[in-house]
This record gives structure tokens, sequence and C-alpha cells, in this order.
């Protein structure tokens, strides 16, 4: 077995077919039709089914996808881990993150980061908790940067609180609420609300600001899976959304939407960096990992 028949294997199972993956991989499909036979024959197993819709993979080639992953992820780590030794400052971090962290701390990070190591590559994912720990767990990221309302339990993850977070209502900076002074839930009921959710975690955590604060969430809402469409519909409208104060926090005065002042207690969020708990992350990422930590600390001052 080698590691491009593993590469060329993974390549069709992301694509669903020879045609594509040859393109994606820049060869031929015949060699790349040669290595996944190849493979077959060492493993003595068919790893994909031939449908009319393309080819999907069989139970073993399932399983293999996710070993694939987890060696391609071992193999980065290791050119890493080799460029430090060789005292470069090169190699490539990849990580995942909620979408607030993406427009808050992380640009912040990566920018300070590559000030002192401009050859530093990033692959960067925009993910949210809990639909990014199998890619973690995998070893297709090296960490995530989420927010989750309560640590994880998991035993293979790694959690390390970054910053303690909190929720609030934010309207477009001309909307008629933000001239009402200090505000409680129950004067938001009647307007209308848009959500941004990816996974269950965004409706639990709306409903939770309300429900425990004794009231019935409302029932005029708009859920939406992209996070530059929520803003964006708060921005042109009178919507109103619920999102961490964080995004507020260093960013230009004259931005979309702005926080309500609220006298109702919120509920927190915390931002948390996920990773594997019995793996070592290379040099490169734990020096990143502590640029982080100095962000973080810098926007809770900032916010204090």
């Amino acid at each position: 077995m080698k590691l491009s028949q593993f590469r060329c294997f993974l390549a069709v199972a992301e694509a669903g077919s020879v045609r594509q993956a040859a393109r994606n991989l820049n060869l031929s499909q015949s060699s790349v039709t040669k290595s996944v036979q190849q493979l077959e024959e060492s493993l003595q197993a068919e790893l994909f089914l031939r449908g009319s819709h393309g080819l999907s993979p069989t139970a073993i080639g399932k399983m293999l996808i996710s070993r694939v992953k987890s060696i391609e992820g071992e193999l980065r780590q290791i050119r890493n881990d080799v460029e430090t030794i060789h005292g470069g400052s090169s190699g490539e971090i990849r990580v995942s993150a909620s979408p607030t962290v993406s427009v808050g701390i992380l640009p912040r990070a990566v920018a300070s980061f590559r000030k002192t190591r401009p050859n530093v590559g990033f692959h960067i994912e925009e993910g949210v908790y809990p639909d990014v720990l199998p890619a973690v767990r995998m070893g297709e990221l090296d960490f995530a940067v989420a927010l989750v309302p309560e640590m994880p339990t998991d035993e293979e993850l790694q959690c390390e609180l970054l910053l303690q977070d909190y929720l609030t209502p934010a309207v477009r900076v001309d909307h008629p609420m933000t001239c009402k002074g200090k505000l409680v839930l129950s004067d938001l009921l009647d307007l209308n609300w848009v959500i941004y959710r990816r996974s269950r975690t965004g409706r639990d955590i709306f409903e939770r600001s309300f429900l425990s604060n004794g009231l019935t969430p409302p029932r005029r809402i708009i859920e939406c899976t992209s996070f530059a469409a929520t803003i964006a519909l708060v921005e042109n409208s009178d919507y109103v959304t619920l999102v961490p104060t964080q995004i507020f926090a260093n960013r230009p005065r004259r931005t979309p939407i702005t926080p309500l002042f609220m006298g109702t207690p919120m509920p927190p969020w915390d931002v948390t960096v996920i990773s594997r708990r019995h793996h070592e992350l290379s040099p490169l990422c734990m020096a990143f990992l502590e640029e982080l930590r100095r962000t973080a600390e810098k926007a809770r001052l900032s916010a204090s």
C-alpha cells in the first residue's frame, strides 16, 4: 500500500467519480483508477459501489476514509515538526472557527502571528459546535475554536476555555429600539427575530435565553444557516438577532449592527479551543494557540 493510493482513494470518495477526482488531483483517469484498484487488491476488499449516480464507498471504504484522514493529519504534523526542528518558520495550521470567532479574535490572532512567521500557511474552515467534532477527532483539523453552551464531556477531546462571552440582542444602528434605554427581554417579544443556526445548538440557546427568564420564546422567527445573511437581514430591516458580545470588541465604530442595552441577565456562551486529548499538537500549533490566548485576553480586557 502506498500513500499515493490512499490519496487517490480519498479523492474519489470525496468527488464521487474517478473523472472529477482525476481533475482535482491533476492526474489522468487511468492512473487514479489503477491506484484504487491496486489498493483494493492489497486490502482484498471492494472499496466502492458502482451505481448510476456515481461511486459510493462500501462499509470498508467508509472505515478507510476516516483512517486516511487521520493519516493525512499525522503526516501534516510530521512536516510541521520537521520544519520546527530545522528552525524554519513555515508549515500549515488547520483550524475551524465559529462565524463570530471568524470575524472576531481569530483574524486578529492570525494577522499578529504572521508578522513573525509570514510563511506559515493557514487552512481555516467555518464550523459550529458540535458539527466540527468529527473532523477534530479524525485529525482533519488541528483544533477548533467554537462557541459552546457547556464544556464537552467527550473523553477523546481536550477543551480549553479561551474566553467567556455573553449573548446580546443586536439590531441595525438606527433601529427604534436603540433609543429606548435599558431594556428587558420581555420588551423584545413582539419583534421579528432572525436566528443563525447550523445545528440544533443555535435554536437551543435562543430558546434558553427566554425560558430562563420565565418567558415563552418569540414565534415570529427566521432561521438562517448563513451568518452573513443573518447580519444582512438585521442591517437592512427591523429584525433583531442574538449574537455574542465579542463581535463588537475592537470593531470600527461604524458597524452595521449594534447591541441593545439590556437589563436582563443574558446566558454565557464560552469560546473554547477543542483538540484531541491523547495527541500532542505540533510546536507550530502550540505557538499559534499562545497567540490566540493573548488575543483573547486583550479582547477580555477591552470589554471590561
